[in-house]
């Protein structure tokens, strides 16, 4: 084995110095609480006292209007009603865990009250240390107790130098074959034992030849076995996690974390082992034992602390491994043909899930533990730790059967998910909407499942949830949700029967119509959804808050009130709705339709129950409310026409030009692009204007919706070129110069100058 390592002396130099401290207390006597005194008899002179005051009349009448009075106070006190219990399911609720945190808050005051008594002792300790007699005695004891270490330590290293050769010859073995490594991991053990052993036989030894104190001797035992106990831990440690010789170790872990945890079992050791028997000399030493208990407690609660933050620096680590561990290999051999996952690779799917949530939450558990065990320690509570560990496994298996059951669940909804192939053909829609709230059925089932397995853990650790549910407050608590879940959901069941038989009687005016009124499903269907959204989000949400014990008299009076002032203050927006809901009521316009509304017109983009949104030619988007809608023209309604007034001069003849129009207007029905949106020929209406240089002739074609305007521009086109090929004018504007004439009716002469060619 090899030297003492300098935190180990330091440790023990510590141990001295803490050892003296304690000796300081030796002048305050010793103080058991668990041996008190029980409470003194009364002594003579009280009891003559007494006899002496009931003796005497007016000593007597004293004591007894005294007594009466007492009594009448008492009576009071026991006659003053109870405090009212609190109305109302929530107020119930709130008393209830009032209650629960002042018992905690009880029994953590409990714990700290042994604290008080702290700055009593060190005024003690101050006092004592002035006294030169105690300090010379403990000066003989510090030198006595130094000896004997210093024989120790000293048959320690020599025992030490005489192993390390062996020693080191068995770590530079190699070895493959697990037995042989086990042998040479235990012979090195022994090794390692070996020093321990000689310090501990040459302490011993040396100790009787002190001749100390009883006191004396009994804190050298400690001193000696806390350093001894602590080598034996270290050594013990050496061999399992074997930080330094990785040829030897046992497990498959890495070097960096072998030396890791070796570091901590260290420094467990070190505050745990040479803290509690440094405490203990103390008590022999004559600590009070209020202090004594105090000093233990510090010490737990440093090591509890100290686990904590080793949970910390650890959580990673130990999540990436957890979350590593469960299948990562096979998952995408495991998915069937049908390319959904397998029952095992669901399995594995799950234990997955599982890994990552413990990776997740394993710190908080572990940190809730260590809490656990030092406050059941600290608080001495009667079979704590039969009570932590029946509560743990009692938990390990309600969660192990509440996952059973979550998989179970998956597994049913799974395969319940799946419509025949004979039903989706007959109703297209109808497995979508089979699987729309089968997830959230699941949820809502392994949710319940967890909720009951959570309130056995409860009632295992002690919390009595089973009993308050069985009492008035828990049937309560269940007859209300009972109620929400029911209200909840038969608003489910009304909200998608009225979307199905709105779909449904839409669909079937688009079949009836030739599928012209697509665009109204696409206006109405969202507006009336959106309607009845908020109708049942705030019925139920009243319904609720009734059920859970609120008056929701005054939250009606105040929604009144500010909706009455909304409509005052916003009139305009209660016009727009109101025209909104007229103008989609009436179907005057939908999605898609070219309409005109008042200077704006466009392409009906989206409509709202306040605004419709139109774009323009140009790509601009008009936002415009329906108070400003006066007027809507409707370019997109079962078919339009293309109107033209064709001008020609005064000289063509009007039958040959109708003629021309009524071939061209043939042409265009013949034609494959254009003959499909003519509906009619072309409908010649005569002569409609005489103009200042032309003739107009008005014709008409009746076309489908929307197509008006590019027919328009073909029928111009065509027109053109059969005019261009007939000679027909379509005539420039004329202009006629008048020059006026005098009383005679004689024109003035008109001079024309002519400019001859140079």
């Amino acid at each position: 084995m090899t030297r003492a390592s300098p935190g180990r002396r330091l440790f023990a130099s510590a141990g001295l110095v803490l050892l003296v401290v304690a000796a300081l207390l030796s002048a305050a006597p010793p103080v058991n609480a668990q041996e008190a005194e029980p409470a003194a008899a009364p002594s003579g002179p009280a009891l003559e006292k007494l006899v002496e005051t009931l003796e005497d009349p007016k000593s007597r009448a004293a004591l007894v209007e005294q007594l009466k009075a007492l009594i009448e106070t008492q009576e009071r006190a026991q006659g003053e009603p109870a405090p009212a219990a609190p109305e109302g399911f929530g107020a119930r609720l709130l008393a209830a865990l009032s209650q629960r945190i002042d018992a905690l808050a009880g029994q953590l005051s409990a714990a700290t009250g042994a604290l008080v008594g702290l700055p009593e002792v060190l005024a003690g300790l101050w006092q004592d240390a002035q006294d030169p007699e105690v300090l010379a005695r403990w000066a003989e004891i510090v030198a006595k107790i130094a000896l004997v270490l210093a024989a120790g330590f000293a048959a320690q290293w020599l025992m030490s130098w005489a192993v390390a050769r062996p020693r080191r010859a068995v770590e530079v073995r190699q070895r493959e074959v697990f037995v042989v490594r086990l042998v040479y991991l235990l012979v090195r053990t022994v090794l390692d034992l070996l020093p321990i052993a000689a310090f501990a036989i040459a302490a011993y030894a040396v100790l009787p030849l002190t001749e100390p104190r009883p006191a004396t001797g009994l804190v050298t035992l400690a001193i000696v076995n806390a350093n001894v106990l602590a080598m034996v831990v270290l050594a013990a440690a050496r061999m399992v996690l074997a930080p330094r010789v990785e040829t030897l170790r046992l497990f498959p872990i890495g070097h960096e974390t072998a030396s890791y945890l070796y570091i901590w079992v260290r420094r467990f050791a070190a505050i745990g082992v040479y803290g509690y028997f440094f405490v203990e000399a103390g008590l022999l030493l004559g600590l009070p034992h209020g202090a004594y208990a105090v000093l233990l407690k510090i010490v737990g609660f440093v090591l509890m602390a100290m686990a904590i933050v080793l949970v910390m620096q650890s959580r990673r680590a130990v999540r990436d491994r957890l979350r590593g561990a469960p299948g990562d290999r096979g998952e995408r051999g495991d998915r069937g043909d049908r390319g959904g996952l397998a029952p095992a690779a669901g399995a594995r799917r799950s234990l997955r899930s599982i890994a990552e949530w413990a990776g997740a939450v394993w710190h908080v558990a572990a940190i809730a533990l260590l809490i656990a065990l030092f406050v059941t320690w600290a608080l001495e509570i009667p079979d704590g730790y039969r009570f932590l560990l029946r509560g743990i496994v009692l938990t390990v298996l309600v969660g192990a059967v509440a996952w059973g059951i979550a998989s179970a669940i998956d597994a049913v909804v799974l395969r319940g998910s799946q419509v025949p192939e004979d039903l989706k053909q007959r109703f297209p829609g109808l497995e979508l909407r089979v699987n729309r709230y089968l997830p959230v059925l699941r949820e809502i089932l392994k949710g319940l499942v967890y909720f009951f397995a959570g309130l056995l853990v409860l009632e295992f650790w002690g919390i009595g949830t089973l009993a308050w549910l069985g009492g008035a407050a828990g049937q309560e608590l269940i007859s209300r949700v009972a109620t929400i879940v029911l209200l909840l959901c038969a608003a489910l069941v009304v909200w998608e029967l009225s979307t199905a038989l709105i779909e449904r009687a839409l669909a079937r005016h688009a079949a009836e119509d030739g599928g012209l009124q697509s665009t109204r499903v696409l206006t109405l269907l969202p507006l009336f959804r959106n309607i009845l959204r908020i109708v049942l989000v705030v019925m139920v949400t009243l319904i609720v808050l009734s059920e859970l014990g609120l008056d929701i008299g005054p939250l009606l009076a105040g929604a009144g009130v500010v909706g009455l002032a909304v409509g005052f203050g916003a009139q305009t927006l209660v016009k727009d709705f109101i025209t909104g809901a007229f103008i989609l009521m009436e179907d005057s316009l939908a999605v898609g339709d070219w309409v005109e509304l008042g200077a704006h017109s466009g392409t009906v983009e989206a409509m709202t129950i306040r605004t419709v949104t139109l774009r323009d030619l140009q790509g601009t988007v008009h936002v415009i409310p329906f108070g400003d809608v006066t007027s809507v023209l409707n370019y997109n309604r079962d078919f339009g026409y293309t109107l033209v007034d064709v001008g020609v001069a005064y000289r063509e003849d009007v039958d040959e030009v109708a003629q021309v129009l009524e071939a061209v207007g043939e042409e265009m029905r013949a034609d494959e692009v254009y003959g499909p949106s003519i509906l009619e020929p072309l409908q010649v209406m005569g002569l409609n204007n005489l103009g200042d240089s032309s003739v107009d002739i008005r014709v008409r074609l009746k076309t489908r919706a929307m197509m008006q305007w590019s027919v328009r521009r073909e029928l111009l086109r065509r027109t053109k070129k059969a005019f261009d090929e007939r000679g027909i004018e379509i005539p420039f504007p004329h202009r006629t110069i008048y020059f006026g004439v005098d009383k005679q009716g004689t024109a003035p002469p008109a001079h024309i100058v002519e400019d001859a060619a140079k």
